[in-house]
């Protein structure tokens, strides 16, 4: 009989964990569809959806490929809760292609690609006072990707290899 019950409750606990890892996933999905969409217009979503919960602090980065003949655009979204997040685009080779400075108002990047290459996103939190908070918010953070064919004649960064 104990060893039933001690079943139930490790049961219950691991089905309590699943289902919150869930719901948190949920309400990222959630902000980044209702937020992100829209700010990637006119470019068209590339399908990947890149989002993750975040803790002061925290640092991430991801390898994504962009293909020769698109302009795209590279945006990062976060919730208010995680203060000043900020990003930067590198490339193989670690050299900064982009970095966003604290407090932009636009967490993008629009960029032209003329040969297909493997870039870098860095996207790092702030550190908070751990003194003055007792418990550290979590927040979402979305990295959403838009392409569209180039066109002639728009003036942006031309990156080469």
């Amino acid at each position: 009989m104990k060893s039933l019950n001690k079943t139930l409750i490790i049961s219950s606990i691991l089905f309590v964990f699943i289902g919150l890892s869930n719901t948190t996933f949920a309400q990222c999905t959630s902000f980044t569809k209702k937020q992100g969409f829209p700010a990637l217009e006119p470019f068209i979503h590339n399908g990947q959806l890149t989002s993750t919960k975040f803790m002061p602090g925290d640092e991430a980065e991801i390898e994504m490929t962009f293909n020769a003949g698109n302009d795209y655009r590279v945006l990062v979204l976060w919730q208010e809760v995680l203060g000043n997040v900020t990003f930067k685009i590198k490339d193989k080779t670690g050299k900064e292609l982009f970095s966003s400075k604290e407090g932009d108002t636009k967490p993008f990047w629009d960029f032209r690609v003329n040969n297909t290459q493997q870039l870098i996103v860095v996207v790092s939190v702030p550190k908070m006072d751990e003194k003055s908070i007792k418990i550290l918010p979590q927040g979402c953070v979305s990295i959403l990707v838009g392409f569209r064919p180039q066109e002639k004649n728009v003036s942006k960064v031309k990156m080469m290899k």
